[in-house]
């Protein structure tokens, strides 16, 4: 990922925003909201454009101050029809911060709710994809911080409309390039539109080569010209458009034509959970199965999870992904509280990440420059500091994330589920595509139920047990049996004010008790994960675990006082989930068997085959509560066939259900 950087301004009579990088303005503050709707809104038609669809996207070069989609969305609110969605994607290569952004849009009382709105989900300010859902309205805004070329090469989707928006062509020629114009071709489908403020000869030339046909228009008040355009390629290919396309043709996952009415998530957990509550604030009907006689019963039920992000170098696919989905989970955990009055933090108290030795300091002090992280969500501290963080003598020195904490599974469960349809203790033995008056649907067998169940889409998030089903029997998920062990709260522990984490980790005192942990044992065969006893041995390794990073409280701890939980968690071999569309494997391994003699082999292979309307959500491992709102509303998204993809194209690959059965067959295994 390319160096990140933030907008450096001047005022204009302490009023105007200018950029000090490219010395223009953002707006001219006596009709910036008026510009923006004729130059940009109504030169693509305005609410003509969404007046027939089920679901809008309009791209932006140039989110500055956001006026632009503020309009548009204002003009949403006023001719949108219930059930239609608008999504805002926008670039933007020095983003504003929110102070600066709170002070450009000062002077625009008019619009109200929708700027407070804007102002109160602003990102933090990091490289990457950022999404922000405006649910009351139907209205998702993307915002994809980075260089341009870069991150619209990273973006998965087609828009209806274009705005070329950014400082004038001659002060910022990054903006405004073939390049540039071949990747808006690339997102865009035939009839797509395009408004831009500037008639620059060089940008029209440069927009025909591209495929769009460009006409000069009266520009608004004293600017002469601009331009409009249309989408006309001489030849397009259609059927490569109905797939988001992936880095290698079976990473290609195909759209969804039609929004579904009716989808089945099975399982409970974090996961689960996520999905059917963003599923159902998508306004799909939505019904949320499990087994268990309760929510969260697995390893999603224990006493409290920790949330923290990682420090990682933003140049490993890992990295980029665990930092989007902490930075997504922060907004989507404080938005719930919000919404639903539960309190689901036990404490957000930050968290110590203990650092062993100067090795170890050294490294992760290599990660900081690199990093994705904004900067006031994590810092590298000293052992006094850390210290006098914790609240207890500590001797070494740790990464600290003051926006960590402990998570109450319980509360927040209760959150996700309960405006849902779940049916508990119900068990689904098997599930089969049938035809119903011509649509093609999912029938789900329950086991001791006489009663089918048939829904249009189907996701799995049940962990290891998807295993279980014929669709999904090879699918590459891992199980893991944990334990984690409590214990009460005691002279030195009762000053614990934070999480420290190293070899194990503790909580501070929720309700009287630690939590700490926590045992790791690979399983073989679904016989021994049902074995969910805890267990004395396990305590003991939780003991040794403790005393590497508190031994002051540790030693405070009596055995005979300790309790527990044992769950069995589905992980993957290289720490990501596996979340995507069910692949066919068959057909996978007929259509690129000849992998294994190397790519060179077939000039050119066909897309995945999947199973219509059936995905998976699976193998979290431990850091479910971390990464799953991303996913979900990443899944949510290919569900429901929107056009704009909220993560880059390189995680969405890392990710994709069936990279380990490719990797398997360039093998020749």
């Amino acid at each position: 990922m390319t160096e990140f950087h933030k907008a450096e301004l001047e005022w204009r009579d302490n009023l105007v925003p200018v950029s000090r990088k490219y010395d223009d303005v953002y707006y001219s503050l006596s009709n910036g909201l008026a510009e923006s709707a004729f130059v940009f809104l109504n030169a693509v038609g305005g609410s003509e454009l969404w007046k027939d669809q089920q679901s809008t996207v309009i791209g932006e070069t140039g989110f500055g101050t956001g006026l632009n989609f503020l309009v548009t969305w204002q003009e949403w609110k006023k001719t949108s029809r219930p059930g239609q969605q608008l999504t805002f994607v926008s670039v933007e290569g020095f983003p504003l911060s929110r102070t600066q952004l709170q002070k450009s849009l000062k002077p625009w009382d008019e619009l109200g709710e929708i700027r407070d709105a804007l102002l109160k989900a602003y990102p933090y300010l990091s490289p990457g994809f950022h999404t922000l859902e405006f649910e009351q309205d139907n209205v998702t805004l993307i915002l994809l911080f980075g260089d341009v070329k870069e991150v619209l090469t990273r973006f998965s989707g087609q828009a209806d409309a274009w705005f070329l928006d950014g400082f004038a062509p001659k002060k910022n020629p990054d903006m405004w390039n073939a390049e540039i114009y071949e990747l808006l071709a690339a997102k865009s489908k035939s009839g797509t539109k395009l408004a831009s403020f500037t008639a620059a000869g060089h940008v029209r030339r440069g927009l025909e080569d591209a495929g769009f046909k460009i006409e000069r228009c009266k520009g608004y008040a004293f600017k002469r010209e601009r331009i409009v355009g249309v989408f006309s390629p001489d030849k397009a290919n259609e059927d490569k458009r109905k797939f988001y396309p992936g880095s290698l043709p079976w990473f290609d996952i195909p759209k969804v034509q039609n929004k579904p009415k009716k989808v089945a998530v099975v399982g409970a957990g974090i996961v689960g959970n996520c999905l059917a509550y963003s599923l159902s604030r998508a306004g799909v009907d939505v019904t949320l199965i499990d087994k268990a006689p309760s929510v969260a019963e697995g390893a999603s039920g224990n006493p409290a999870a920790v949330f923290e992000p990682k420090l990682m170098r933003n140049a490993t696919i890992l990295g980029q992904y665990l930092a989007s989905c902490y930075l997504f989970a922060l907004r989507f955990y404080g938005k719930l509280e919000e919404q639903t009055g539960q309190e689901i933090w036990h404490h957000q108290c930050g968290s110590l990440d203990l650092i062993g030795d100067d090795k170890e300091l050294q490294r992760r002090q290599s990660f900081v420059a690199s990093n994705v992280l904004p900067q006031d969500h994590f810092s590298i501290v000293d052992a006094n500091r850390v210290s006098e963080i914790a609240g207890i003598d500590l001797t070494l020195p740790a990464v600290w994330y003051p926006n960590a904490g402990c998570l109450n599974t319980t509360a927040l469960a209760v959150a996700l589920t309960r405006e849902i349809d779940v049916r508990l203790n119900c068990e689904v033995a098997s599930l089969e595509q049938v035809t119903d008056q011509g649509l093609r649907k999912w029938k789900l067998s329950i086991s001791r139920n006489s009663e089918d169940l048939e829904f249009d889409s189907v996701v799995f998030a049940n962990a290891f047990n998807v295993r279980k089903f014929t669709q999904s029997e090879n699918l590459s998920v891992i199980m893991n049996r944990g334990q984690v062990s409590t214990c009460p709260s005691n002279k030195i522990s009762t000053s614990l004010k934070t999480i420290v984490n190293g070899s194990g980790y503790i909580t501070p005192a929720i309700n009287g008790q630690h939590v700490f942990g926590a045992t790791f044992e690979r399983l073989y065969c679904y016989d021994e994960a049902e074995n969910r006893s805890v267990t004395a041995e396990r305590h003991d390794h939780n003991l040794s675990l403790l005393n590497e990073i508190v031994p002051n409280i540790s030693g405070q701890i009596n055995p005979d006082d300790l309790d527990g939980r044992t769950s069995v968690r589905g992980t993957t071999f290289d720490r990501l989930p596996l979340v995507g569309p069910v692949y066919q494997e068959q057909q996978y391994r007929h259509d690129y068997a000849g992998l294994k003699n190397g790519l060179k082999s077939k000039p050119s292979w066909p897309p995945g085959e999947y199973y219509e309307n059936l995905f998976c959500a699976v193998g979290f491992g431990s850091r479910g509560f971390l990464t799953a709102p991303l996913m979900a509303n990443y899944l949510v998204k290919l569900i429901s066939g929107c056009d704009a993809l909220p993560i880059p194209d390189q995680i969405r690959d890392a990710i994709h259900p069936a990279r380990f059965l490719m990797r398997d067959l360039k093998k020749g295994l």
